[in-house]
Formats: structure tokens, sequence, C-alpha cells
């Protein structure tokens, strides 16, 4: 990648490295520092931490707004945008949706995915029948992953956790509704308690799970499970989340990596020409080859290469109408989504009924 720009432009790029844990510190001591950063990578969580110190630069004024327009998908440079400034752009971006097996559910005779919750709940009851000793899905009921799968399911729904001005919305009807749905799916063997995310992909890589919501990186846990990269598409493939009926927009929180440019970079426009080259198509192309990472350029995206790869399009399908995590802004994210895990188990365990939990997660909520 650095090359690829050193021979078109005749600068020359330092690379400079750390543990990948401890960027959003060493970003942030260097540029307090005085030490020259020009451009940086970042993922979303790492992005908030940044862009929270006031130093990273407007992409729009270095690259301008009708060129990021024109380039990306809106929703992609939703997740970088702050108050009106584009200040991450981005690089590599994929939804979290959900995964499935096409060979379980083949066997089960289904030959595509469903789409709406009905067939989807059909398609459960199949799979369950099939074989009583699966997880027909494998939705997180426990650590911070259960709040995340929760809140594109509370969408789909119609609720939300906040509305636009931060306000506490959970205590709705959608989200009683909601609950309920998660106490049935748990009361007919179709989810289980104690899944996380780390098992839900261990127990989907070993074929004891049709469905379990994921970002790409899920091809890499089938790889490292002994299945060929050209075969993954037979046991893993993304889908659209199903909706409530059909017309609804599926829903998915939006995964991925920003690059960022700062405020005392002496070099912004340099900066803007190697971040062209990064998502520019050849490069993009050669990324998603090696580490199966996704472009984000509206061109990319037709390439046939990617077009035609069967286990990348259902993410970047879901992609399209991905949104932000409702915590991805907020320092205490972890505590949010730790009462949203906590209320929803207990609804689940039967200690709370579904209005009772959703009134105390408003309440608790409320009482950050």
């Amino acid at each position: 990648m650095m090359k690829t720009y050193e021979d078109q432009s005749g600068n020359t790029v330092t690379w400079v490295g750390w543990t990948w844990k401890d960027t959003a510190q060493q970003l942030l001591t260097r540029e307090q520092g005085g030490e020259q950063l020009d451009i940086a990578q970042t993922d979303i969580g790492i992005f908030n931490t940044v862009a929270a110190a006031d130093v990273l630069a407007d992409w729009n004024d270095i690259l301008g707004e009708d060129y990021l327009k024109s380039t990306f998908e809106e929703s992609a440079l939703k997740v970088g945008n702050i108050d009106g400034k584009q200040l991450g752009l981005p690089w590599s971006m994929a939804a979290i949706t959900m995964v499935y097996n096409p060979e379980m559910l083949k066997a089960a005779g289904w030959d595509k995915a469903p789409t709406t919750m009905d067939d989807f709940e059909k398609c459960l009851g199949d799979i369950k029948a099939k074989n009583p000793d699966v997880i027909p899905y494998a939705v997180s009921t426990k650590d911070a992953t259960c709040a995340g799968d929760f809140m594109p399911w509370l969408w789909t729904f119609g609720g939300a956790i906040f509305d636009d001005n931060g306000n506490v919305t959970i205590n709705s009807d959608a989200a009683v509704q909601c609950v309920k749905w998660y106490q049935d799916m748990l009361s007919k063997g179709y989810i289980a308690m104690d899944t996380g995310r780390g098992e839900a992909r261990q127990l989907f890589a070993q074929g004891k799970v049709a469905f379990y919501d994921d970002a790409v990186v899920a091809k890499g846990q089938a790889v490292s499970n002994g299945v060929s990269p050209d075969q993954v598409v037979n046991v893993c493939s993304a889908m659209a989340r199903p909706v409530l009926k059909a017309g609804d927009t599926p829903q998915s929180t939006m995964w991925g990596h920003m690059l960022v440019s700062f405020k005392n970079s002496k070099y912004q426009q340099q900066a803007g020409d190697f971040a062209k080259v990064l998502t520019s198509d050849d490069v993009a192309l050669d990324y998603f080859t090696n580490n199966g990472m996704p472009p984000v350029t509206k061109s990319a995206s037709q390439l046939d290469a990617i077009k035609n790869d069967a286990y990348i399009t259902g993410f970047i399908t879901a992609t399209a109408t991905a949104r932000m995590d409702e915590t991805a802004r907020m320092t205490n994210a972890s505590e949010v989504k730790s009462i949203i895990t906590e209320e929803l188990q207990a609804a689940l365990l039967g200690q709370k009924t579904a209005e009772q939990a959703v009134k105390d997660m408003e309440s608790r909520l409320k009482a950050l």
C-alpha cells in the first residue's frame, strides 16, 4: 500500500506501529507530545475515543465534500461523521449481520435463508426438529454482545434505546414485544442461555448452530476449523436480518475501520492523496483478497471480484442499511450494555416479566 503511493507521488511514507490494543493511547500520547502524525487507522471504538480529544482533521476540508459523497456510501460516511465534520474516512466497513449455514438449512428443507420473522421462526423449528441437539439460533445472551445482538432486533420491532436527543425511550410496546419474542424463542429451544459471540462462533464452526450474528471475520473462524476458503460460502453465508413484514428495512449494526488525519499535520493534503490510494479499486481489491476486508467505495463494490464473491455480497448488502450502535458515541457504553444484558437475562430466566424488565431498563438507564 505504501509502495503504491510512493511510486505514484514520489513522497516517502514512514510506518509507525504498536500493539493494536494500545492504538488509542498511542495516538493521543504521540499527538499531545507533538510527534508528527499524518494518517492513522482506527476501528469504530478507537475512533470515538480519539475524536473526543478534538485532535482530528475534517476530511471534508482535505478531500472535499463532493468527492466523499460521490465515492462512498452515505451509511459508511455516517460512521465517521460527528456534528457535520467527517473526522473518519471509511476504509473497510461491513455490518454485523446474521450468518447462517446453508447446508444445515437445506437439510431442514430450506433452499434459501428466510426473509421475514414468520418464516425465520418456521425455519428454526424445522432445524430443531431435524436435529434436536443443535442450537438453531445462537443469539448472544451474555456479556456486551448480548446487548449488541438485542439492538438490531429492537429496531426490527420498531423500538430504540434512545431518541435523537439522547432521551431514554426503551420503555415501549416495541421493546416489550421484542423481549417477549426472545422469551418465546428460549421456551421453544431455538436460542440458549449463556451464549456469547465466542461460543457462537465455535459452535457454528462445528456445525452445532444454524444462525448467529457476526462480522466478516466469521469466515476466518470457518477456515481455521478446516474449511477451504473457496468452500466457506457452503457452510457460512451472510444474510439480511428477517423483518416483521415484507418491505421493511432489514436491521444491522455498522462495524469497520476508518482512516483519520490530524489537525496538527503539516501534510494533510498528502495524507488525503495517500487515503485515495488506500481506498482505490486496485489496492482495495488486493486488501480484500489477502484478508477478506470488503472495500467501501461505490466503484470497488461493482468490481466482478466483489460482486461474484458469494460470501462478501451478503455483508455489503446489509451494510447499505446498517446503523450505528446506539451506544457508539457514549463514554458509558459498557454500563448501558450491562444494564440491557442484565434485564434481558432476568426476563429470559423468568425472574421478571417482559414489561418489568423493560421498565427496569428505563429506570436504570435514566439513573446513569
